[in-house]
């Protein structure tokens, strides 16, 4: 079940944006009776007996404590994402392992990315939440916050976590993307289509961005790999 799980909650939050802004969009141009229906985010119900109290230590990573309330905001990320896509969310022994990995690699990165001289300051993270805004509106930011009941300081501090995970992929993975690589997953694409699309030029961009996400993602979880093979863990709930 875990396919890159950390990676995808990386992207989880603006993917929320964008589909606030796209579900705004279409209600402008359907001019039924529906406006009078809101649609309201899946609620997902997170007991007591599955959040570690804000000030406990969930896990320490080479010395660094990580708390409670940082488990509990990837917690009810990691299930509200989980049940948004239709799966099981019963099996709560499966979301305390998947969380507290994801907590794992999130510090393994920040502490390597810390050691190669990279970091985001808390005016980056600002500057990205403005240009979060200007894109998709106040309002979609904070229906964001409140389905996943997070504040802003909370907000700010996974963005950084997450403007820290994309800059050390940028500094640590160089990749390279062959013309032959984009051609073979264009003639891909059009074989598995079941419609007719446009020629190479309009994919190409778009193609070599794939691939390289592709590439540079398998080269993180190598990292992750020799990173936690070193690293001195040790899990307090």
């Amino acid at each position: 079940m875990k396919k890159q799980l950390m990676l995808v909650l990386t992207l989880l939050l603006a993917l929320v944006l964008v589909a606030c802004s796209d579900d705004a969009e279409e209600s402008k141009k359907d001019n039924t009776d529906t406006d009078t229906e809101e649609q309201s985010p899946p609620e997902v119900e997170i007991t007591e007996e599955e959040q570690a109290e804000d000030d406990a230590v969930v896990v320490d990573v080479n010395g660094n404590e990580l708390l409670g309330d940082k488990y509990n905001n990837i917690y009810k990320q990691l299930k509200t994402m989980l049940h948004m896509y239709g799966q099981d969310t019963s099996d709560v022994d499966m979301l305390k392992e998947e969380t507290i990995s994801i907590l794992v690699e999130q510090e393994l990165i920040r502490q390597d990315a810390e050691e190669n001289g990279i970091k985001v300051t808390e005016e980056e993270a600002q500057e990205e939440i403005d240009t979060i805004i200007e894109t998709n509106g106040e309002e979609a930011l904070t229906a964001m916050l409140e389905q996943y009941e997070l504040t802003e300081d909370e907000f700010r501090t996974q963005l950084i976590d997450d403007l820290t995970t994309v800059k050390y992929i940028e500094d640590q993975f160089e990749v390279e993307v062959t013309d032959e690589e984009i051609e073979e997953q264009y003639n891909s694409l059009k074989e598995q289509s079941e419609e007719e699309i446009g020629e190479l030029k309009e994919y190409e961009e778009l193609i070599r961005q794939n691939i390289s996400e592709q590439k540079q993602g398998e080269l993180l979880e190598g990292r992750i790999t020799e990173l936690k093979e070193d690293a001195k863990v040790e899990t307090l709930i």
